[in-house]
């Protein structure tokens, strides 16, 4: 198939960006012709590869690096399929069949989501609680499409034995007040109260804007090498306290290194985080369940043991040749009938 992806377009790492980087790479892996439009939308905009040294592509992905500003018609080459438009009038006709990526809900603003939820195509889901949100939005269930995000297996594993490792907690900041990151630093201090052995490392790509205590150490934008091996792979416990999270790819990289998580049931997790089995879950907000958790793991070796290994083992179905293959078989449905996903004929 020809395929067409509009990307946000920016130069430091970002989430939603890498998935959708993730996806057109997958699809150009397995033989798709791939564009990718790298449009100005955090006003950090690249403009070449050069920009994104961040992100390694396969060679198989064209790539686009249009000026500021909306897209000119006559630069979108003919496709099959086009991922990114939510407006049916700045589609043009030889663009191809839309379908909108769905990667959280209560982040960004009801005047972008709903409208997204709602556009007359197919929604490609990254996790099944917002196949649940669409269904409450009166979403049809035919453009209700769930395809989980994936893992780069070769790059995120467990490099230090789960058992060796020191009393470290770690979490990925974010100044967005629904990552939660005031809650988690003061799950960290209630922590540290009950076992004063705790550290803890926290990351970001931006500098902190909370207060943070000195016996905490913040690496900003490390590398990914240091991230799995210097922060994934020497954490006995993987922190998120966010309110909410549209998958929580970071959650399930920490776990792929052999890290326990200790969660909030913040819809995203529901679908890799099951209590007392694959992580310890507690309510979103809740500082005292949360702290018990971390204490109740660094205290407990067989039991944090128990977790991680469970963790890792079940994160294992997150791969990203087996997620393209999905979304793969769902296109070439949509493709051979588009009146079916609710497109008009012609």
């Amino acid at each position: 198939m020809d395929l067409i992806f509009i990307a946000p377009s920016t130069r430091h790492p970002s989430g939603g960006v890498a998935v959708v980087y993730e996806f057109a790479s997958s699809l150009a892996e397995r033989g798709h012709r791939v564009h990718l439009f790298h449009v100005d939308f955090y006003q950090a905009n690249a403009t070449s590869l050069d920009d994104i040294d961040w992100f390694s592509f396969p060679p198989g992905v064209i790539h686009h690096f249009p000026p500021s500003g909306p897209i000119e018609i006559e630069d979108i080459p003919p496709a099959d399929v086009i991922f990114g438009y939510t407006s049916e009038g700045t589609l043009p006709p030889q663009a191809g069949l839309p379908v909108v990526f769905i990667q959280g809900y209560k982040m960004l603003g009801e005047n972008l989501e709903h409208p997204a939820f709602l556009s007359p195509c197919p929604k490609v889901c990254v996790a099944s609680w917002l196949v649940d949100v669409g269904r409450r939005l009166g979403v049809p269930e035919r453009q209700l499409v769930h395809v989980p995000l994936g893992l780069r297996h070769e790059k995120y594993r467990v490099r230090r034995p789960i058992a060796q490792r020191p009393p470290l907690v770690s979490f990925c900041y974010s100044a967005h007040v629904q990552k939660g990151a005031h809650v988690a630093l003061k799950v960290l201090r209630r922590a540290k109260e009950v076992v004063p052995e705790l550290e803890a490392t926290v990351f970001s790509t931006v500098a902190p804007t909370d207060e943070l205590p000195d016996w905490l150490t913040f690496r900003t934008n490390p590398s990914q090498h240091d991230l799995v091996d210097e922060i994934y792979n020497q954490s006995r416990v993987f922190l998120c306290a966010s309110e909410v999270e549209g998958f929580g790819l970071t959650n399930v990289e920490a776990m792929a290194c052999g890290a326990a998580l200790v969660t909030t049931d913040n819809g995203g997790s529901r679908d890799y985080a099951h209590h007392g089995d694959t992580a310890l879950v507690a309510p979103t907000g809740d500082v005292e369940a949360l702290a018990g958790h971390i204490v109740r793991l660094v205290r407990d070796d067989a039991e944090c043991l128990r977790i991680a290994t469970a963790g890792r083992d079940y994160v294992d179905r997150f791969e990203w040749d087996r997620s393209a293959r999905m979304l793969e078989d769902f296109l070439e449905s949509y493709r051979a009938d588009p009146v079916a996903y609710g497109r008009p004929r012609g």
